[in-house]
């Protein structure tokens, strides 16, 4: 079960992980990022849809981001017959697709249209141990809402380009772990939040920008968005990182753990962090007593776009495992010690 302790953590996650916000369809989670933060100052969007807040004041810049963005469906068509076709936005694994409940957001609702991802019986298979051996591609899927023509599914609100996410379902595990779909990132947007409660704004020698980005799961558009409007000095990356200490998994692939500490994710697919920026975060745990990992692993965050503009950057995370899967788990005891770090990280990063 998870500590009381960890209370606020838990209820904000859950909050807003449970707000949808596919790739190029974030306003939804956008506007309740907005609410819970517009008490510090005046609030940004830019016309790529990024959100922004501007605390401090100094001669660098610091950048913090986080993204907002999460891997689903779009509607692509609507068959006569009322069943609906889709397109994945994002790394969304086949294997996960079949067999689920969706939510479609008709536009300007936030109340979900319901649907199934049908799965074919396997009574009715021709070839049943290649059949189930085998995931259906998605562009061979059907959604169905219960409906028996297109004027029916249209007349629910449904339309080409409604966003469709995998229905979530947010539990709490043994040890102080949660698991839910969307854990990556709504946990680095959580946590920015979360960071600027404990920051002492007032006391601030950097210019820090927080920010919540969209696209990431497209290819960091977002954060390319950003780096070419802000030409940051500094800039940290908050999402999670993939763990080796789960089954079916080499561990060196990816040699964190959960429940170890944040992660200094330094190499991945797109790039390699800074080291001195590693060194300086290093230094500064170890004066808090804050417990690290760091990582080389797969995948890209935010960090990668912010680099091309000559940018110092490092990417901090909390490690997850199954990442991408409906059934993402963390340990709430990494996202508090992360919370932690990035409040003495921009308390200190004038000095770097």
């Amino acid at each position: 079960m998870v500590s009381g302790k960890f209370d606020k953590h838990l209820n904000l996650l859950k909050e807003l992980i449970l707000t949808p916000g596919v790739s190029g369809c974030e306003d939804p989670i956008r506007e309740r990022i907005r609410e819970k933060i517009s008490h510090y100052g005046e609030t940004a969007v830019d016309p790529m849809g990024n959100l922004t807040l501007t605390v401090g004041s100094g001669e660098k810049h610091a950048l913090f981001v986080a993204h907002m963005d999460e891997i689903g469906l779009v509607v692509t068509h609507i068959e006569d017959d009322g069943y609906i076709r889709v397109k994945k936005v994002g790394g969304l694994d086949d294997r996960v697709l079949s067999g689920r409940m969706v939510d479609i957001y008709p536009e300007d609702s936030v109340h979900p249209v319901p649907g199934v991802i049908g799965l074919k019986p396997p009574h009715l298979m021709k070839n049943r141990e290649k059949e189930m051996s085998e995931a259906i591609k998605p562009e061979d899927l059907r959604v169905d809402v219960g409906t028996r023509s297109r004027e029916e599914t249209e007349a629910l609100g449904v339309a080409k380009l409604s966003p469709i996410i995998l229905r979530k379902h947010f539990s709490t595990l043994a040890n102080d772990m949660v698991t839910s779909r969307g854990l990556d990132d709504r946990l680095g947007c959580a946590a920015l939040i979360e960071a600027l409660e404990r920051i002492d704004i007032e006391s601030l020698k950097v210019k820090l920008t927080i920010a919540w980005s969209v696209q990431e799961e497209l290819g960091l558009r977002g954060a390319y968005a950003l780096g070419n409007e802000l030409h940051p000095d500094f800039a940290v990356a908050i999402d999670s990182c993939t763990t080796g200490d789960s089954p079916q998994v080499d561990y060196h692939l990816s040699a964190v753990s959960l429940g170890e500490g944040p992660v200094l994710r330094m190499f991945d697919r797109m790039a390699f962090a800074s080291r001195t920026m590693m060194k300086r975060v290093s230094e500064a745990a170890a004066r808090e007593k804050i417990p690290i990992q760091v990582a080389a692993t797969g995948g890209a965050t935010d960090g990668a776009a912010l680099q091309t503009f000559g940018t110092l950057m490092i990417a901090l995370a909390v490690p997850v495992r199954y990442v991408h899967s409906p059934v993402e788990v963390m340990s709430l005891r990494d996202y508090h010690y992360l919370v932690e770090l990035l409040a003495v990280v921009a308390g200190n990063i004038h000095a770097w």
